[in-house]
């Protein structure tokens, strides 16, 4: 501290809050602007293009009857094509190990062939991450990178997955809650394909939506039995063994709270029981919610926790999902937004049997809804309703 204040003296040393610190802020800014809004959200989408060139060799993504999200490069994608091409070319695509809406939904993607099919869902998978966080009121070009760069994002790309979709989803049904049909059609869209986003239509209960809640039900239902019809119903009635088997496969090996009880010890009935005990918390949370201050909003964030506490499942890019709340809050860049990227720390989509990985995804997660949760003049005001 001596020396300090003697550089200081001589002005050889600068202050956090001199002049010449903050010009050496200055001076770096664009180049860590550059590296983390425009290099990182660059190397998901270079990878693809880099294979599609023959230039990166990665594991080839087959599709295999056992699901591993470690079965290689864009290994998710190319189940989801080979079903959709099943159904383009009139054949069944079970055993699949999504529902039939999924298949029905990647039809437009099984007519095209499989070079042209990753292109075209890469840059759906884009889209979609960008339109979620403009319904939300996000147009600061700097979150939409970062969201973009951090691994959730990057790996959803790489592996091909619809978690920016549902994303999308979740957005549209937050924008436009107060239209019944389109939140209902937001959230059946999400559901059907990826089930563990069904808190959503509690939340609609809770804040006292009940037409739409019931408009939701009903419609779900009549698309889940449309979509089966349209494959002759074949596959529907070995589909839940196939749903068990797969989640017995791999669940062990996710971030969901599942896991994290197996990894301490627990039986699987235990570890099940603890889950369950878990959902029902959250589930009075977003009622309890729904009747404070904010609760329309509070409540939803609720809702988005439960579904990924309440699955069985939780890979790494399920967490495109995080854009959702965090831009509910922040619609410019931030610390908020910046968190994410401390996602790269961790191993991958799998957890690697070790607890403390899921203690570090759950706690990065925290800190950044906590972050953008916190009161202060650069937080999002509520927006308003949309009429009806």
């Amino acid at each position: 501290m001596v020396t300090d204040r003697h550089e200081v003296a001589r002005g050889t040393l600068a202050l956090p809050n001199s002049p010449r610190w903050r010009s050496r802020l200055t001076g770096t800014r664009p180049i860590f602007e550059a590296w983390l809004c425009v290099l990182m959200p660059l190397i998901a989408p270079a990878m693809i293009v880099a294979y599609l060139a023959g230039v990166y060799h990665p594991h080839p993504g087959t599709v295999d009857t056992t699901y591993s999200p470690d079965g290689g490069f864009l290994f998710d994608l190319h189940t989801m094509w080979k079903a959709g091409h099943d159904v383009v070319t009139g054949h069944s695509p079970y055993p699949f190990v999504y529902p039939a809406p999924a298949a029905i939904a990647m039809v437009p993607f099984g007519a095209l062939p499989w070079s042209v099919a990753v292109v075209a869902f890469m840059l759906a998978q884009i889209a979609a991450l960008v339109l979620a966080l403009r319904l939300l009121g996000v147009r600061d070009w700097r979150c939409h990178a970062l969201a973009l760069a951090a691994l959730p994002m990057a790996s959803s790309i790489m592996i091909g997955t619809l978690s920016p979709f549902i994303a999308l989803g979740a957005a549209a049904a937050w924008r436009y809650r107060d239209r019944r049909w389109v939140v209902a059609t937001a959230i059946v869209a999400v559901v059907v394909t990826k089930i563990f986003l069904w808190p959503l239509a509690i939340w609609l209960v809770a804040t006292r939506r009940f037409r739409t809640a019931a408009k939701t039900v009903a419609l779900g239902i009549a698309v889940t039995a449309g979509s089966w019809g349209i494959l002759g119903f074949d596959g529907l009635a070995e589909y839940p063994h196939l749903l068990g088997k797969t989640a017995g496969l791999v669940q062990d090996k996710s971030y969901s709270p599942f896991a994290f009880f197996r990894l301490l010890g627990l039986s699987a009935g235990s570890a099940r029981g603890a889950v369950l005990t878990l959902t029902v918390l959250g589930l009075g949370a977003i009622a309890l919610l729904a009747r404070g201050r904010d609760g329309d909003r509070r409540s939803f964030v609720a809702a988005l926790g439960v579904g990924l506490i309440a699955s069985p499942i939780v890979w790494m890019h399920y967490l495109v999902l995080l854009v959702v709340p965090t831009a509910l809050y922040r619609r410019r860049v931030g610390a908020a937004w910046l968190v994410p990227l401390a996602y790269w720390y961790l191993p991958g989509q799998q957890n690697h049997g070790s607890a403390w990985n899921i203690v570090l995804m759950v706690a990065l997660t925290a800190l950044a809804l906590t972050l953008a949760m916190r009161p202060d003049r650069d937080r999002a005001p509520l927006p308003a309703l949309s009429s009806p």
